[in-house]
């Protein structure tokens, strides 16, 4: 909790969502509820603050769990991948270890967007390099004129005394462009999944949990969007809804109104007696009334269902009799009007 915000200087009265207000002591004791159910886990712990308007905004993590049946799909390019390229520079000669010409003799990490644009920096250095001339050759043997290379022979020095990583630098320029273009489609991405086009797309094990920092403002919607932005997924958010399910077995669908974080607060923190689930938008709700009957052994729900059939059966035709009667009253006032009336006289 904020050391700043000062609990006489809260409204009486927050609002807690759509069309819900809590009392300040309300509203303290499951701030306070909620915090210590986490005390070893103080990164969780939730914190507020109250804006001019005196509006109450809570922040901190939410735990989303999935649920969804269908494949999502992850982003093929990451978005640190859209920047421009770093430019590339040339080469010095005085530096035969470093293949981006830093006098440095080797590159930092950080240097180039990612790995591969080392190996497009070495392949436009390669393609740059003029084709050598004609090799002259020897007229009785055919073999080349050796030349004694000052510079050659500096290298081959430095070759005795380089790292295990320049020469593993050095060793990246015989890669051919077909083994460049199978690390390019199978590598790792920036928000950590193993990446490559067999597992883009893939269904997330039902159950497992995730983290997404929101605020008490946030709605259904955007909340979606932060997490599917996390992970770099390519589905449109309307795809999806967050349920929160009871412990009983009540499935209740958030509407695009309702904010994620204050069903989070109003629940408590405990998964045992609610979570939150990313489901398919098409997923059925299911009432409280119903939730009571799904953990019973199926023949009590036989029974159960027998009972409610034959009431069932009681109320039609309780229903059918009541219309029969009044269909019986109304065609008697109308015969009786229709009849025509004879008077005598004594």
């Amino acid at each position: 909790m904020r050391a700043e915000m000062s609990r006489n200087a809260l409204q009486p009265l927050i609002q807690a969502g759509d069309g819900r207000t809590l009392s300040r002591s309300e509203f303290l004791s499951l701030i306070n509820t909620y915090n210590c159910f986490l005390k070893d886990q103080t990164q969780l712990h939730l914190t507020y603050s109250q804006d001019r308007d005196g509006q109450v905004t809570v922040e901190g993590f939410l735990n989303i769990s999935w649920g969804v049946t269908r494949p999502i799909r992850l982003q093929i390019q990451d978005d640190k991948q859209t920047l421009s390229p770093a430019p590339v520079i040339q080469p010095e000669p005085s530096s035969p270890v470093s293949l981006l010409g830093s006098k440095r003799g080797m590159t930092r990490w950080g240097e180039c967007s990612d790995l591969h644009q080392i190996d497009e920096a070495e392949e436009t250095v390669i393609s740059n390099v003029p084709p050598p001339a004609p090799v002259p050759y020897e007229t009785a043997t055919l073999r080349p004129i050796r030349h004694k290379n000052a510079d050659l022979e500096a290298e081959s020095n430095l070759f005795r005394c380089m790292s295990d990583a320049s020469l593993v630098k050095m060793r990246r320029r015989s890669k051919s462009a077909a083994q460049r273009e199978r690390e390019r489609q199978h590598r790792f991405s920036i928000n950590g999944h193993f990446y490559n086009y067999k597992t883009s797309i893939f269904t997330p094990t039902h159950g497992t949990s995730t983290k997404v920092r929101i605020t008490s403002r946030m709605s259904t919607h955007q909340v979606i969007e932060q997490l599917l932005h996390k992970f770099k997924i390519e589905n449109d958010p309307e795809e999806f809804a967050l349920y929160c399910v009871h412990q009983s077995g009540e499935k209740r669908k958030l509407c695009a109104r309702d904010q994620p974080l204050w069903e989070r607060v109003l629940q408590g923190p405990s998964e045992d007696i609610m979570r939150v689930f990313l489901m398919d938008r098409e997923e059925e709700e299911v009432s409280n009334d119903v939730a009571q009957y799904l953990n019973l052994e199926q023949s009590i729900l036989e029974q159960v269902l027998l009972k409610l059939r034959e009431e069932e059966t009681k109320e039609v035709q309780r229903v059918i009799s009541k219309y029969h009667h009044q269909h019986r009253l109304l065609s008697y006032v109308l015969n009786t009007k229709l009849s025509p009336h004879i008077e005598t006289s004594v």
